[in-house]
């Protein structure tokens, strides 16, 4: 919705940069000077401005993973992977519309020991999840985040004070360049969930 309200305020801008730009005297039908019309023109693009660009402030986050590619040829399968739960960050309301605070994120961290250069495919294999965690697909992290061996999962959380527990088990399994396939690791997720505030009661 966003989107095409921005889409449509910048449609109505060049029309209204054009009348700007015009010599005529007023808006036809209309009795008032050049001077004061340019000047309602200008607060209308400013309002349209203000009004349809919040997308701008919209919550944003770094590329936290990207696609692994495979390529043709084979090879031995990789290692086992071994990866850890680091944190569960639960999604909340802080009050301000335009924040990331709704997001959950799962972070998993690879042992540092790992053959460098593998993908990873991640699949719920074990209980329920309100939203798509995982692709299916060889995936691995992006540089920032590689160097540090984490896997950071999105997923919109809700803009609660209350949230349900989590009890998931992950499939992992390592993929290498040539798309052999590891073994698989068996990973639980959980988290005890929120309780909303005793003294909140709206």
């Amino acid at each position: 919705m966003l989107t095409s309200l921005s889409t449509l305020a910048s449609k109505l801008a060049g029309p209204l940069n054009a009348l700007l730009r015009s010599n005529a005297a007023g808006y036809k039908g209309v009795n008032c000077p050049r001077g004061a019309y340019r000047m309602f023109l200008r607060i209308q693009i400013l309002f349209l401005s203000s009004v349809f660009s919040v997308n701008v402030f919209a919550c944003s986050f770094m590329q936290m993973l990207q696609p692994f590619e495979v390529v043709d040829g084979s090879g031995a399968a990789p290692d086992k992977p071994s990866f850890s739960v680091k944190k569960v960050h639960r999604g909340k309301d802080d009050g301000n519309f335009a924040s990331c605070s709704d997001a959950g994120i799962i972070t998993l961290k690879l042992d540092p020991e790992q053959n460098a250069g593998m993908g990873y495919i991640f699949e719920i294999v074990e209980g329920e999840f309100e939203d798509q965690l995982f692709t299916g697909e060889p995936i691995t992290a992006t540089e920032h985040y590689a160097k540090d061996g984490l896997y950071k999962f999105l997923w919109l959380d809700g803009s609660s004070d209350e949230q349900e527990p989590i009890n998931i088990v992950v499939k992992i399994q390592a993929v290498s360049k040539t798309g052999e396939k590891s073994s698989p690791q068996l990973l639980n997720v959980s988290h005890p969930g929120v309780k909303k505030p005793w003294w909140k009661v709206w």
